[in-house]
Parts: C-alpha cells; structure tokens; sequence
C-alpha cells in the first residue's frame, strides 16, 4: 500500500468521524431549540390565559377556552381543555390531538408534558375556590417530522461532502509526495559510476529541502568511502606488487642456472625478508578491515599508566641495541575503557615508528597524563620531525614520508587512528621546537575505582 493511499485512508477515516459527529451534534442541537421554542410558546399562552380566566367570571372560562383552541399559530392540531379534579369544564379543538393524563394532585407549577407526536402546555389555576387545570396542546409531528427532514438531509449531503474532501485528499496527497517521487527517480539514476551526482536542492526551505540535504550529505560520504576504497585497493596492489616482484626475479634468477650453497642462502635470504614484509602487509590489512567493519569492541576498565609502562619494558631493550635511550615519565594512575589488544597495538605502533626515525643518540619520551575527562598518551622523539607537506597526509594508508625507512608499510600510523577513533578518542601529531615530533593520543577517562553500588548489587 503506497503513503498515497495510506494518507488517503487516515484523511478519509478522520473526516468521516469529524463530520458524524458534527451531523448528530447539529441534528441534536436542532431538535433541541426547535422544542424548546415550541415548550416557551406553549408555557407563555398556558400561562396567560389561566390568569385571564382567573381573572374572569366562571361562566366566562368555556368562551376563553374556545378561543384559544382557534389560534393556529403556535402549530397545527390545537386543542385545549379545563378541567378539576371532578370533571371536565371546557374542551374544545382537534379531537385527534390527543391531552395526556393527569395524575391527582395537580401540579403546582406550569409545565410541558407528552411526546414527539403531541406536546401540551400544563397551568395550574383556581376556578370558583377549587383548583383546576389548563391543558393547551399541539400536533407535534410538524416539530418531529422537521428533525428527521434535517437527518434525511444529512446522510444525502455528509456522504457526498467526505467523497469530495476524500478526492481532493488524494489529489493533494499525490502533489504534496510528488517531490518525494521525484528524489527516488533522480536516486535510483545515481549508481556506482556516478556518485558524485547530487540531487537538487528546492527553492522553498521545508522538509523535502532538508531531507534533500540530509541525502546529499549521505552521497558525499559514500563518495569519499568509495575513493577511499578504490585507492586502499589501489595502494594495497602497488605495496604488493613490489615485494611479490622481488621475490618472482629472485626465484627466477635462483632456479636459471646452477648455484652454490652461498647463493641458494642469500636468496633465500631475501626471499624470506620479502616474504615477512608481504606477512606484515597482510596483517596489518586485516587488521584495518576489522577495524573498520567494527561498531563496538570489547572493552574493560584498563589502567592505561600501567599498560604503556609495559610496553615500554619490553621495547626498552631493542632501543639500546640502536642506541637510543627510552623514558618513562611517572604519573598518576590513569583509566579507560578500552580493548586491551588493540591499545598495545596502537602503543607499539607509535614506539615502533619513533625507533625508526631517532637516531643512535637520540631519545624517546613517553607519557600518561590525564585532563578533565580525558587520557592522554605522549610519544615524543628527537629525530628528524616531519615536513611540512607531509602532515596532512601521515595518518593516510600507505603512506610514506621521503625519509622513511624502507622496512615500513606505512600502514601503522592509520592503524592507530582507527584505534584511538573506535575508543571514542583521536590522535594528532605536530613538531617539537626542539626537534624531532610528538604524538598526543586522547582517549576518554573512566573512574579509577568501580562502582561500588554496581559491584555490591
């Protein structure tokens, strides 16, 4: 069922109810004032006319009786009858309007009784010293006939005015969704190859401009995804491709002729440094892949200060072996919620990336440090700093700056962003005055201690 006819529906259902109750409201309120016009006519002559015959001799009450019975213009069937509570003094009029029954005793105020087909005015009164009682009355069917005219009335015209409101309902739901129909058509010609089509934007400022908007914002970040992709897959082919070729012509040149055992070594040699390169490409591939298909990892409450210092520990040796001295700065016992493993890595990673470009001599600074809500790990270095041109593009994948060693995939430092961005955190980078650079990894904080009432429930 398509929003068209839905719309249609929900109008049509609401509009049916809305003008039912707006009949039987109108046909109620009709009736009422028709009767009770009538009831006041009846009382005010009722009432009028015992105080003449009060008024009057006792001979004089059949003549004042008779001629009310002959006034017409309250209705039709006019009858009207004095009586006691013994007998009958005067009746006269319509003999077919039927005057109700009086109970004994009469009734000290005037009132209106009988139905829908007759309607007599009650007044009590005193003739020749007992009491008596005016009975002035109509034929009601005018009245009641009236009412069911309005009601025929209403179910020809309700019908026929929801039919017409139910059509233009339609109409106006088909023109107000035909903006909507127009994106779908201009979506559904929007394919792979041409992403970087947008759909137009309306003059008028509404809730088709900003869904409008909203879609194209969506557009552009598939188009950025999907450039993204096609050049990681790009750059991942070029990385490959040099290894696997070192590795082809080494096999190549070893199997083309005779060598000695020295030979076969060395190529092996380099066959099996090109093969630990391909090894690390592909891990560090993978790991990208999962990072991004991740919404969520697992995490627990890690004490970061204590997790950096062990990492530090174990890389501390390799450092000397290269000459370069490694150092810890105390601090205070720092928090978060995160994922044991991939916080190592990250941390390696920077370690890893600041041992290769410290010279021998050189050091590397490493900090926790917390702020506010924030957890901040520092990796600074004493090396060579990075240029200028090249910042903006360092946490690219497979990017190498022009002083980079050769052994790297220049997938590391992308690894770490993904990481700090999956913990709710980022990662900068910037030169130091002194020399060298500084990587800052904020990560948001958690309490050092659990929750005690969490812990006890």
């Amino acid at each position: 069922m398509t929003i068209r006819l839905r719309l249609t529906i929900y109008w049509a259902a609401v509009l049916g109810a809305i003008l039912l109750v707006a009949a039987i409201a109108a046909v109620n309120l009709f009736e009422r004032q028709q009767w009770a016009a009538l009831d006041a006519a009846l009382l005010e002559e009722a009432a009028t006319t015992a105080e003449e015959i009060q008024r009057s001799k006792p001979t004089d009450a059949p003549t004042i009786v008779e001629r009310l019975s002959k006034e017409t213009d309250i209705g039709p069937g006019r009858r009207v009858r004095l009586i006691t509570r013994r007998e009958i003094i005067a009746d006269f009029g319509d003999v077919h309007t039927v005057p109700p029954a009086i109970a004994s005793p009469f009734p000290a105020e005037p009132a209106v009784v009988g139905g829908r087909a007759f309607r007599f005015a009650v007044a009590p009164l005193s003739l020749a010293g007992q009491p008596a009682l005016l009975l002035s009355g109509i034929n009601a069917n005018l009245i009641a006939a009236t009412g069911v005219s309005l009601r025929n009335s209403l179910l020809l015209t309700v019908p026929m005015v929801l039919i017409l409101c139910v059509t233009g309902g339609y109409w106006l739901a088909g023109r107000a969704l035909r903006p909507i129909e127009s994106i779908r058509a201009d979506l559904d010609a929007i394919g792979p190859a041409n992403l970087s089509s947008r759909l137009p934007s309306p003059a008028v400022a509404d809730e088709v401009a900003r869904l409008i908007g909203v879609i194209n914002a969506l557009l552009e970040r598939l188009e950025r995804a999907s450039a993204t992709e096609r050049r990681f897959a790009s750059d991942a082919a070029h990385e490959l491709r040099t290894p696997l070729a070192i590795l082809r012509t080494g096999m190549e040149v070893a199997l083309a002729r005779d060598r000695s055992a020295e030979e076969n070594r060395a190529a092996l040699v380099l066959a099996h440094r090109e093969i630990l390169s391909l090894c690390k490409i592909a891990d560090e591939l993978l790991m990208l892949a999962r990072l991004n298909g991740e919404v969520a990892v697992n995490r627990a409450r890690l004490k970061l200060s204590e997790l950096v210092g062990d990492i530090a520990a174990t890389v501390e040796p390799l450092a000397e072996t290269r000459g370069v001295r490694l150092q810890v700065a105390p601090g205070n016992d720092v928090y978060v919620d995160g994922n044991d493993a991939h916080l190592r890595r990250l941390v390696i990673n920077l370690l890893d990336n600041a041992l290769k470009f410290t010279p021998a001599g050189g050091t590397i600074d490493v900090a926790v440090t917390n702020d506010s809500n924030l957890a901040t790990i520092r990796v600074a270095d004493s090396g060579p700093g990075i240029p200028p041109t090249e910042m903006p593009f360092i946490f690219n994948r497979f990017f190498r700056g022009a002083n980079a060693p050769r052994e790297g995939s220049g997938l590391g430092l992308s690894l770490c962003r993904e990481i700090a961005r999956l913990h709710g955190g980022e990662i900068g980078v910037s030169n130091r005055a002194a020399g060298g650079c500084e990587f800052v990894v904020t990560l948001p904080l958690c309490d050092a201690e659990p929750n005690r009432a969490a812990a006890a429930g």
